[in-house]
Protein backbone atom coordinates (compact mmCIF):
# COMPACT_ATOMS: atom_id res chain seq x y z
CA UNK A 1 0.00 0.00 0.00
CA UNK A 2 1.48 3.39 -0.96
CA UNK A 3 2.42 5.60 1.92
CA UNK A 4 0.22 8.64 2.42
CA UNK A 5 1.65 12.12 2.35
CA UNK A 6 2.02 13.68 5.78
CA UNK A 7 -0.74 16.06 6.84
CA UNK A 8 -0.15 19.75 6.16
CA UNK A 9 1.14 22.04 8.88
CA UNK A 10 -1.50 23.85 10.94
CA UNK A 11 -0.95 27.06 8.94
CA UNK A 12 -1.10 25.27 5.58
CA UNK A 13 -4.18 23.39 6.81
CA UNK A 14 -5.83 26.72 7.58
CA UNK A 15 -5.08 27.87 4.03
CA UNK A 16 -6.54 24.68 2.56
CA UNK A 17 -9.64 25.03 4.76
CA UNK A 18 -10.07 28.67 3.66
CA UNK A 19 -9.76 27.68 0.00
CA UNK A 20 -12.28 24.87 0.55
CA UNK A 21 -14.78 27.18 2.23
CA UNK A 22 -14.34 29.68 -0.62
CA UNK A 23 -14.96 26.93 -3.19
CA UNK A 24 -18.07 25.67 -1.40
CA UNK A 25 -19.50 29.18 -1.07
CA UNK A 26 -18.78 29.72 -4.75
CA UNK A 27 -20.52 26.45 -5.63
CA UNK A 28 -23.60 27.38 -3.61
CA UNK A 29 -23.71 30.84 -5.20
CA UNK A 30 -23.25 29.60 -8.77
CA UNK A 31 -25.08 26.28 -8.49
CA UNK A 32 -27.88 27.80 -6.46
CA UNK A 33 -28.59 30.25 -9.27
CA UNK A 34 -29.39 27.39 -11.66
CA UNK A 35 -30.20 24.34 -9.54
CA UNK A 36 -32.45 23.56 -6.60
CA UNK A 37 -30.95 23.28 -3.15
CA UNK A 38 -31.97 19.63 -2.99
CA UNK A 39 -29.55 18.68 -5.77
CA UNK A 40 -26.47 20.75 -4.93
CA UNK A 41 -25.23 17.91 -2.72
CA UNK A 42 -24.25 16.03 -5.90
CA UNK A 43 -21.46 18.51 -6.62
CA UNK A 44 -20.33 18.52 -2.99
CA UNK A 45 -20.28 14.73 -2.84
CA UNK A 46 -18.27 14.68 -6.06
CA UNK A 47 -15.78 17.10 -4.48
CA UNK A 48 -15.49 14.92 -1.38
CA UNK A 49 -14.92 11.79 -3.45
CA UNK A 50 -12.43 13.42 -5.82
CA UNK A 51 -10.49 15.04 -2.97
CA UNK A 52 -10.38 12.13 -0.52
CA UNK A 53 -10.23 9.14 -2.87
CA UNK A 54 -8.59 10.55 -5.99
CA UNK A 55 -6.46 13.18 -4.15
CA UNK A 56 -7.61 15.96 -6.52
CA UNK A 57 -5.91 14.27 -9.47
CA UNK A 58 -6.94 16.08 -12.64
CA UNK A 59 -6.37 12.84 -14.54
CA UNK A 60 -8.98 11.12 -12.34
CA UNK A 61 -11.59 13.88 -12.52
CA UNK A 62 -13.29 12.60 -15.72
CA UNK A 63 -13.63 9.08 -14.28
CA UNK A 64 -14.91 10.55 -11.02
CA UNK A 65 -17.63 12.51 -12.84
CA UNK A 66 -18.59 9.76 -15.30
CA UNK A 67 -18.61 7.15 -12.55
CA UNK A 68 -20.87 9.38 -10.45
CA UNK A 69 -23.28 9.80 -13.36
CA UNK A 70 -23.30 6.04 -13.92
CA UNK A 71 -24.07 5.53 -10.22
CA UNK A 72 -26.94 8.00 -10.40
CA UNK A 73 -28.19 6.10 -13.44
CA UNK A 74 -28.13 2.79 -11.56
CA UNK A 75 -30.02 4.32 -8.63
CA UNK A 76 -32.54 5.88 -11.01
CA UNK A 77 -33.08 2.51 -12.72
CA UNK A 78 -33.87 0.90 -9.36
CA UNK A 79 -36.26 3.72 -8.43
CA UNK A 80 -37.96 3.94 -11.83
CA UNK A 81 -38.23 0.18 -12.20
CA UNK A 82 -39.75 -0.31 -8.77
CA UNK A 83 -42.14 2.65 -9.00
CA UNK A 84 -43.38 1.82 -12.51
CA UNK A 85 -43.12 -1.97 -12.77
CA UNK A 86 -43.15 -3.20 -9.18
CA UNK A 87 -41.05 -6.17 -8.18
CA UNK A 88 -39.88 -7.05 -11.72
CA UNK A 89 -38.68 -3.48 -12.22
CA UNK A 90 -36.88 -3.52 -8.88
CA UNK A 91 -35.22 -6.81 -9.81
CA UNK A 92 -34.04 -5.29 -13.08
CA UNK A 93 -32.50 -2.39 -11.16
CA UNK A 94 -30.85 -4.75 -8.69
CA UNK A 95 -29.39 -6.85 -11.51
CA UNK A 96 -28.06 -3.64 -13.04
CA UNK A 97 -26.44 -2.80 -9.69
CA UNK A 98 -24.88 -6.27 -9.47
CA UNK A 99 -23.50 -5.90 -13.01
CA UNK A 100 -22.06 -2.48 -12.07
CA UNK A 101 -20.42 -3.98 -8.97
CA UNK A 102 -18.98 -6.83 -11.03
CA UNK A 103 -17.62 -4.45 -13.69
CA UNK A 104 -16.05 -2.34 -10.94
CA UNK A 105 -14.42 -5.41 -9.40
CA UNK A 106 -12.90 -6.67 -12.65
CA UNK A 107 -12.13 -3.09 -13.78
CA UNK A 108 -13.20 -3.59 -17.39
CA UNK A 109 -14.48 -0.06 -17.96
CA UNK A 110 -12.99 1.96 -15.08
CA UNK A 111 -13.87 5.26 -16.73
CA UNK A 112 -17.55 4.51 -15.99
CA UNK A 113 -17.57 1.77 -13.35
CA UNK A 114 -15.44 2.73 -10.38
CA UNK A 115 -15.63 3.65 -6.71
CA UNK A 116 -17.43 6.89 -7.61
CA UNK A 117 -20.15 4.79 -9.27
CA UNK A 118 -20.58 2.76 -6.12
CA UNK A 119 -20.71 5.82 -3.83
CA UNK A 120 -23.29 7.62 -5.94
CA UNK A 121 -25.43 4.54 -6.54
CA UNK A 122 -25.63 3.95 -2.78
CA UNK A 123 -26.44 7.56 -1.84
CA UNK A 124 -28.85 8.15 -4.72
CA UNK A 125 -30.64 4.89 -3.89
CA UNK A 126 -31.52 6.17 -0.41
CA UNK A 127 -35.32 6.44 -0.17
CA UNK A 128 -35.29 10.07 1.02
CA UNK A 129 -33.13 11.02 -1.95
CA UNK A 130 -35.19 9.03 -4.44
CA UNK A 131 -38.47 10.52 -3.37
CA UNK A 132 -37.33 14.15 -3.41
CA UNK A 133 -34.67 14.52 -6.08
CA UNK A 134 -35.01 15.71 -9.64
CA UNK A 135 -32.82 13.11 -11.36
CA UNK A 136 -31.81 15.22 -14.35
CA UNK A 137 -30.94 18.14 -12.11
CA UNK A 138 -28.90 15.85 -9.85
CA UNK A 139 -26.87 14.81 -12.91
CA UNK A 140 -26.30 18.47 -13.83
CA UNK A 141 -25.36 19.32 -10.23
CA UNK A 142 -22.91 16.42 -10.01
CA UNK A 143 -21.21 17.01 -13.36
CA UNK A 144 -21.37 20.79 -12.96
CA UNK A 145 -19.94 20.57 -9.46
CA UNK A 146 -17.12 18.36 -10.71
CA UNK A 147 -16.27 20.82 -13.46
CA UNK A 148 -16.59 23.80 -11.09
CA UNK A 149 -14.36 22.28 -8.41
CA UNK A 150 -11.90 21.03 -11.03
CA UNK A 151 -11.61 24.54 -12.45
CA UNK A 152 -11.27 25.96 -8.95
CA UNK A 153 -8.44 23.56 -8.07
CA UNK A 154 -6.73 24.25 -11.40
CA UNK A 155 -6.99 27.98 -10.78
CA UNK A 156 -5.64 27.76 -7.23
CA UNK A 157 -2.81 25.52 -8.44
CA UNK A 158 -1.96 27.95 -11.23
CA UNK A 159 -2.08 30.88 -8.81
CA UNK A 160 0.13 29.07 -6.31
CA UNK A 161 2.66 28.49 -9.07
CA UNK A 162 2.79 32.24 -9.74
CA UNK A 163 3.56 33.17 -6.14
CA UNK A 164 7.20 33.79 -5.28
CA UNK A 165 8.91 30.85 -3.60
CA UNK A 166 10.38 31.26 -0.15
CA UNK A 167 14.08 30.36 -0.07
CA UNK A 168 14.76 27.22 1.96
Amino acid sequence: MPQQAPPPSPLAGLGVAAALVTAIIGWFALGGAFLSESTLFGGLMLLWYWAKVEHLSMQRLPASILGALAGIGVAWAMFYGASHYGAPGLWFGLVLLIVAIYLDIIQVIPLFMNASTMLFSIVAAAPLVQLKVNWVELCFATAGGGIFFGAFVAGVTWLAGKLPRKAS
